[in-house]
């Protein structure tokens, strides 16, 4: 099980992350690559909110082929072109993680490898089985 926190010695989250993410000894590790939101069948959502989605989608498809699950997220990289996306990946982790917050960073950047691509997120994940 993994071991949140957010030491008072830190500054609060600005977000929905925690600071502090401590991973069992003996935990099998999963690093998925970055997932886009383009679709099993090759197509891309048009906007942030879509590809987002999808991209989540994406990264919930890899875990499970691991025997994983977003309970098992370590840390998540967002890198986002679109300086208006922030809220709603907020509202978005709250849906999709529930009480367990695991670590983040998330990056405003210039572009994605493909022009269309609004939004990449890679994930690291340890379990104990």
């Amino acid at each position: 099980m993994l071991k949140t926190s957010n030491p008072p010695t830190m500054p609060t989250p600005g977000g929905v992350y925690s600071q502090v993410v401590e991973v069992p000894p003996g935990a099998r590790w999963v690093v998925l690559a970055g997932q886009i939101g383009v679709r099993p069948d090759g197509t891309t959502p048009e906007g942030f909110e879509a590809q987002h989605e999808q991209a989540w989608k994406n990264i919930i498809a890899g875990l499970e082929s691991a025997g994983m699950g977003v309970d098992d997220i370590v840390h998540v990289n967002v890198y986002s072109t679109d300086p208006e996306g922030r809220p709603h990946v907020a509202a978005q982790r709250k849906q999709i993680f529930g009480d367990h917050i695991p670590g983040s960073t998330y990056l405003l950047v210039a572009g994605l490898a493909q022009p269309e691509w609004r939004v990449e997120m890679d994930v690291s994940a340890a379990k104990v089985d």
